[in-house]
């Protein structure tokens, strides 16, 4: 019989603890009953100051009640302010138009076509007429006109005249290039 009024206490401790638990979890989670005289002073967004009577001094500031949990323990430091920098004044300078390292190898005369050989610095070399620009550095040059012996270049708005350089010095004898045929053939 022992045995059995054993097992009858431990049943009822049991059911004890799991009403008590029940009890615990529905009151955890229940709304708060926001009609209650303590809550009736107290609005959203303002925390109510308790009353202590040893600490009358206790306050809590409205900027702590209105600080997200979530955001920095700290307000950052603001950065400082220096006063701003004066602009240098502006100084129109004239445009220096860059010296052209062009060379004028040759030309073609035609009437309807004339074209003109043009090499830089480089040793690339372009053939191109009236009216066209050059594929040489620097860029934007167009050719305005073709002449025998010279071509006139218009860059940046400034005309520029190439003439044709001639690597051989002409002899000042009439007869100066049968000499050197007749000195070939010996």
């Amino acid at each position: 019989m022992e045995l059995q009024r054993q097992r009858h206490y431990l049943t009822l401790t049991t059911t004890c603890l799991l009403v008590f638990s029940a009890a615990i979890v529905a009151w955890s989670v229940s709304a708060i009953d926001e009609s209650s005289p303590q809550s009736a002073n107290v609005q959203r967004g303002q925390v109510a100051t308790p009353k202590f009577t040893h600490d009358p001094e206790l306050t809590i500031p409205a900027g702590m009640t209105k600080r997200q949990l979530r955001g920095p323990l700290y307000d950052p430091e603001p950065a400082p302010v220096s006063p701003p920098k004066p602009k240098p004044p502006v100084v129109n300078l004239p445009k220096t138009v860059p010296k052209l390292e062009l060379s004028l190898v040759g030309t073609i005369i035609e009437s309807n076509n004339s074209l003109a050989i043009i090499a830089d610095a480089n040793g690339g070399f372009d053939i191109k007429g009236v009216g066209e620009t050059l594929e040489l550095a620097p860029d934007g040059i167009v050719i305005r006109s073709i002449q025998s012996e010279q071509v006139i270049l218009n860059h940046q708005g400034k005309a520029t005249t190439l003439s044709l350089e001639r690597k051989q010095q002409k002899n000042k004898s009439s007869n100066g290039n049968r000499t050197n045929r007749k000195r070939g053939l010996k």
